[in-house]
């Protein structure tokens, strides 16, 4: 996803979910671009007992999801999440960054799940950068941040119909238990509500 779309914090509350369910989790910090991403990360680790890689000296990001990953299978994790760099789907670049990030990891295993974080009041746009990263990777679906603003997420009825995306998880608070398996009959159900309440109030 892009930058702020919350994929660090989405990645730490990902392991605990999983942590919690009796699975073991590896972090892999690979966004070295964000200042103090790898710091955030590492706060999470500790703070939920997570494992955690990480190299701060490393300028290649496809090589700290290389390691982690090779670590995480060595070591017998279930679950290894590696989270990356904000980039915007306009440049080229740093699309090719994470294609490559994709293509050094499936080398070491083919089960790999590709989700993108997007922040639910982007509307439209969120959309088009969806369209624009499929172009490059293939991505298995997608978590649903800042569904405890203003907006409902009602991109996420676009996202499954007009991308044919599963929306996995949404982002509810900033809380660590506040990444929510998404239920898309109770998600309709309050879109509905919140239409009613609009329509007679």
């Amino acid at each position: 996803g892009i930058n702020g779309t919350g994929k660090t914090t989405s990645a730490a509350k990902l392991g605990w979910y999983y942590s919690q369910r009796g699975e073991t989790v590896s972090l892999v910090a690979a966004d070295n671009y964000r200042a103090a991403a790898v710091e955030q990360i590492s706060i999470w680790a500790k703070r939920l007992n997570l494992h955690l890689t990480a190299n701060e000296k490393s300028a290649d990001p496809a090589s700290i999801a290389y390691d982690g990953v090779s670590c995480g299978i060595a070591k017998c994790f279930d679950r290894i999440i590696v989270d990356t760099s904000g980039r915007v789907h306009n440049s080229p670049n740093l699309m090719k960054e994470l294609e490559k990030i994709y293509r050094v990891v499936m080398k070491l295993t083919e089960e790999v799940d590709v989700l993108m974080t997007i922040d639910s009041n982007t509307g439209q746009n969120g959309i088009k950068q969806t369209r624009e990263f499929l172009s490059y990777i293939p991505l298995s679906g997608v978590i649903l941040t800042k569904m405890d603003g203003t907006a409902r997420g009602g991109i996420a009825i676009q996202i499954m119909k007009e991308l044919n995306l599963p929306v996995y998880f949404m982002g509810i608070g900033e809380q660590v238990d506040d990444l929510i398996p998404f239920n898309r009959g109770d998600y309709i159900n309050a879109l509905i509500s919140t239409e009613k309440e609009v329509i007679n109030g």
